[in-house]
């Protein structure tokens, strides 16, 4: 299903603003410390301290005896249960800076959490006509540029398991031909080494995503430009790809001893 292009309201709700983008980041880290959660959202560690014990009221935090926040039962959207991606993005922003500042468009990181692909860092673009901030969204892998060229890394009985068996929910089943069909597209990417996502997770937006390894080769995320789609086309003539290497490179440079832990 496509959905309408998402615009920031006209009339933003700062305190609300604050409270959602803590509670991304929470569920995104898996824990946060009170005066990381302030860095986060750029207030008073007093402020941080005011949301998040809202959050805690409603259930979608809680706080556990090191006083760190983690994701409450109310949260929704499981954790990545894992404290390494925001090691991942820190080490990841100044070469997404450079990047988006090169090409002009807005700059995402994305991890895969089964059949989901998370943002969890974001560049925004300066241009009038942008992609916006998208950290803490969640589009199904499968559509999502970013989740695709990761999906792409797994093998057929890893993709087999999140798309066809008992264990895979009704909602993120795959009828035979549909699972065909994704195989064939996900070895495309490969062979590729980039994929692209055009108009699949908000209509008018369009993404391109390139593989982050550690140095060993395990696949930790991807690096997204997201952008209009009427400027896709325009910038891959231009040499977007080749950009976005040797951004990868820079980012790659810096997480050579960087391990996932939880399942992805």
């Amino acid at each position: 299903m496509k959905t309408r292009p998402i615009s920031k309201p006209t009339y933003m709700i700062e305190s609300v603003h604050n409270a959602l983008l803590l509670l991304n980041a929470v569920r995104d880290h898996g824990s946060l410390r009170l005066k990381d959660a302030a860095e986060e959202i750029g207030v008073a560690e007093s402020t941080a301290h005011r949301l998040l014990a809202m959050l805690i009221y409603h259930g979608f935090v809680v706080q556990d005896e090191s006083r760190r926040y983690l994701p409450g039962p109310s949260i929704g959207v499981g954790p990545t249960h894992s404290s390494w991606t925001k090691t991942f993005r820190d080490a990841s922003l100044g070469p997404m800076r450079e990047l988006a500042s090169l090409t002009g468009e807005t700059v995402n990181l994305v991890v895969r959490t089964g059949v989901e692909s998370r943002v969890i860092g974001a560049v925004e673009s300066e241009k009038l006509l942008r992609v916006g901030n998208r950290q803490g969204h969640v589009p199904p892998a499968r559509t999502s540029a970013g989740g695709r060229v990761l999906l792409a890394q797994l093998g057929d009985s890893a993709l087999t398991d999140l798309y066809q068996s008992d264990h895979a929910l009704s909602a993120d089943r795959l009828a035979p031909a549909e699972f065909a069909q994704l195989c064939r597209e996900l070895r495309a990417v490969a062979e590729k080494g980039y994929a692209t996502a055009v108009d699949t997770v908000e209509v008018g937006l369009s993404s391109v995503a390139l593989c982050l390894r550690n140095g060993e080769g395990v696949a930790l995320g991807a690096l997204v430009v997201a952008l209009p789609t009427t400027r896709l086309q325009s910038s891959l003539e231009s040499g977007l790809v080749a950009q976005m290497r040797r951004a990868a490179v820079g980012i790659e440079s810096r997480i050579r001893e960087l391990r996932p832990s939880g399942t992805m």
